[in-house]
């Protein structure tokens, strides 16, 4: 039963260790918002009244660049992918799947997942329970069709939380972008100094930003696309459909979730705890709805 394994130590572990991946990750996202973005923009306000600097302020937007192109991006997509490797071992378990070792690659080792897990329990009480991931009343369906209902929670809380966020990110941008405008044109700066002093400089916060907000909203726009897959593999599986046809394509499904995992860009931990107890609620409310209406259509 879903409501039983998913609360097993085994895959409480898993959850840890892949909250604790996820979280290295983003310290590392944190590290390039910091330096291509307050940093970038203390700069550009410090040329302002300090024109010598603008030498300056030009070698640190292309070494952070570089940096950010060649070494910290990298490291954390490493990071990305064995975190997606590790929820899908435990998506394969709680979800009664087989792993598929094509698109997964070999399962995470137990070494790592017991190394991350130990890291996570220090800083666990700051986040939300691992327990009942998903919602306990799935396991009132039959397997093949309860885990449909866990699949689409998947993608229905992910691209929410990704349009907030993108929403954020680029409301920050332009106001960041309107405030060096507005001090510019008060100092009187020409366009080639506005160019050297000011959009050099901030060049990495802006395009780190826009990235962000870009691969957000891709991010949403494909869950809302696996969502709608998942609600038509919902309506095949209580149509009579074989149990059998039912579990090929919820295997596909998963190969996509896993895929748009390990492509997806991050989301602050302080954003998913903000919006984690609205959405659990709304979560839990259809979650509730899809079974009570599979029940009833299905005579149970």
């Amino acid at each position: 039963m879903i409501s039983t394994e998913q609360n097993t130590p085994k895959q409480l572990q898993r959850l840890g260790a892949q909250r604790q991946l996820y979280a290295t990750a983003k310290k590392i996202l944190g590290i390039q918002i910091v330096l291509s973005g307050p940093a970038a923009v203390l700069l550009a306000f410090l040329i302002i009244p300090y024109p010598a600097f603008k030498g300056y302020a030009a070698l640190w937007g292309l070494t952070l660049a570089l940096c950010d192109l060649f070494w910290l991006t990298p490291w954390q997509k490493r990071l990305r992918a064995l975190a997606a490797r590790t929820q899908e071992a435990f998506d394969c378990d709680v979800l009664a799947l087989p792993w598929n070792e094509l698109k997964a690659d070999k399962r995470p080792d137990p070494e790592i997942i017991k190394a991350m897990s130990d890291k996570y329990q220090s800083w666990a009480s700051e986040m939300p329970p691992l327990t009942d991931w998903y919602a306990p009343i799935v396991s009132d369906l039959p397997i093949h069709i309860g885990r449909i209902a866990c699949q689409r929670s998947n993608c229905w809380w992910d691209s929410q939380q990704r349009r907030k966020y993108a929403m954020w990110v680029i409301a920050l941008l332009f106001l960041v972008c309107f405030i060096v405008l507005g001090l510019s044109i008060i100092n009187g700066l020409t366009l080639e100094d506005f160019v050297l002093k000011i959009a050099t400089p901030l060049a990495p916060a802006i395009l780190l930003a826009a990235r962000q907000f870009s691969e957000q909203m891709e991010t949403a726009s494909r869950l809302d696309k696996l969502k709608g897959h998942a609600e038509r593999l919902w309506d095949k599986s209580l149509s009579g459909n074989s149990e059998g046809e039912i579990a090929t394509e919820s295997r596909q499904l998963q190969d996509e979730i896993l895929e748009n995992r390990r492509k997806s860009p991050l989301v602050f931990d302080s954003i998913y705890k903000r919006l984690q107890s609205g959405f659990e609620l709304q979560m839990n409310y259809c979650v509730t709805d899809l079974v009570t209406e599979a029940k009833v259509r299905l005579g149970l």
